[in-house]
């Protein structure tokens, strides 16, 4: 059994900038840590259970042992059912507090992060689970 990954470094094409001032803090890589159960239960929450059902569903229908997540949040059905449930503010600042906990900073640099970058750091995340088959299986 492979030792699982705990971190991933993110290169950052745009720096994201934290507070102002003297204390103003510029971030080129985010360092996020492997999400655990609290993570996961709030990520749930805020996609629903059917999303997570239908994902789940989307991995059990690959090769054996299911499809990797990289290949499923690739799929353009499972990102666009992910955005369309994240386009309530509320839904969107949980999942801006998950990965500001997951990266270890203040919420404000997940806000200030470009498009592309934000699109980076939630393929981290899934990229800890590299097959959700074997995660889930007996």
């Amino acid at each position: 059994m492979t030792t699982p990954k705990l971190t991933e470094t993110i290169q950052l094409i745009v720096p994201a900038e934290e507070g102002g001032g003297d204390d103003r803090k510029t971030h080129s890589t985010l360092t996020m840590r492997r999400p655990r159960a609290r993570h996961v239960k709030r990520v749930v929450v805020l996609l629903g259970a059917d999303f997570v059902r239908n994902l789940m569903a989307s991995a059990d229908t690959g090769a054996p042992g299911g499809e990797h997540v990289s290949a499923l949040m690739q799929d353009g059905d499972n990102i666009a059912e992910a955005l369309a449930l994240l386009t309530d503010p509320a839904r969107l600042d949980g999942m801006t507090e998950i990965l500001a906990d997951l990266c270890g900073v203040p919420v404000a640099v997940i806000d200030d992060l470009d498009p592309v970058d934000l699109v980076k750091v939630g393929r981290a995340m899934f990229g800890f689970f590299p097959d959700l088959g074997t995660a889930f299986s007996s």
